[in-house]
């Protein structure tokens, strides 16, 4: 198997991660906890066929490791809960700014929690990657559209993103890819339960069904990429890789709805994408 095929899976999960940014907006917000639950409940129902086909079944039903798949599947929920809300409840690029502190959070606990080594080839990676970030979003219009509820729940869903990248590494040994992503969605889906029920057990009308529906297969097929990702790569590099989320979204705008990226964007990509070179450089 050629040592390239995580990295390209990274990538494809990039761009549907990307993608699914901007479909977030489209599925409304009356009922943050129904929502939330129905994507992991059609996450959970569109992705058992392929655990059948690829014969998983008999690995999910086991209980080993059970403690970290349950913390999974919290951060799993916690990590859509919380992006959705920031969209909510600020401008895309606020909310997703603040969701690309995940290789932060990576980077500052991996050593503890999965032992890896920082480099400093990663450290420079990780600077480069968030002036990127910083660079693609221009700051001259982030004060425009600040609210603090949304940009500090984008940097909570940073660090669950982050949490379940941790996990996600820690289970490559002992759970296929395709396992993990059925497990994080189902116990996830189990977790937003309750607060689904609580808020009323909302049912959402047609056009957001279908909208969820989409936001499920992104879930589940960007999951699957990145939990193979994680199997080959440190989870420090993985996290630094998804950095080109933001990129995604405004290359997507630019196709969608004709917006010209600025010359600052321009550079922003350019030093994501030297960040990502020097990541499949270093990799062991």
């Amino acid at each position: 198997m050629s040592n390239k095929l995580p990295f390209a899976a990274l990538f494809i999960a990039t761009i549907i991660y990307g993608l699914t940014n901007i479909l977030l907006r489209y599925a409304g917000k009356e009922h943050y906890f129904s929502i939330i639950f129905f994507v992991l409940f059609f996450s959970t129902i569109m992705f058992l066929p392929i655990l059948k086909t690829s014969g998983r079944l008999r690995e999910v039903g086991s209980h080993k490791k059970l403690k970290l798949i349950v913390l999974l599947g919290f951060f799993v929920s916690a990590t859509w809960f919380l992006i959705y809300f920031a969209i909510m409840n600020t401008s895309v690029a606020n909310a997703v700014l603040g969701y690309m502190t995940t290789p932060i959070f990576v980077i500052v606990l991996s050593p503890f929690l999965l032992k890896e080594h920082v480099n400093k080839p990663i450290i420079a990676a990780l600077c480069l990657a968030l002036l990127g970030v910083l660079l693609i979003f221009d700051p001259r219009n982030l004060v425009k559209s600040i609210a603090p509820i949304g940009i500090i729940s984008g940097i909570l869903a940073g660090f669950a993103s982050a949490m379940v990248e941790i996990i996600g590494r820690k289970l490559k040994d002992d759970y296929s890819p395709f396992s993990l992503t059925f497990l994080g969605t189902a116990v996830g889906m189990l977790f937003m339960f309750p607060a689904f029920l609580l808020e009323g057990a909302a049912i959402p009308d047609v056009t957001t069904i279908l909208i969820i529906i989409v936001l499920g297969l992104g879930g589940i097929s960007g999951g699957t990429l990145l939990y193979y990702g994680l199997k080959h790569i440190l989870a420090q590099s993985t996290s630094i890789i998804l950095l080109l989320e933001p990129f995604v979204s405004i290359v997507a705008a630019f196709i969608l709805f004709v917006e010209i990226p600025s010359s600052l964007t321009i550079l922003g990509a350019i030093l994501l994408a030297i960040a990502d070179v020097i990541i499949i450089q270093k990799q062991p």
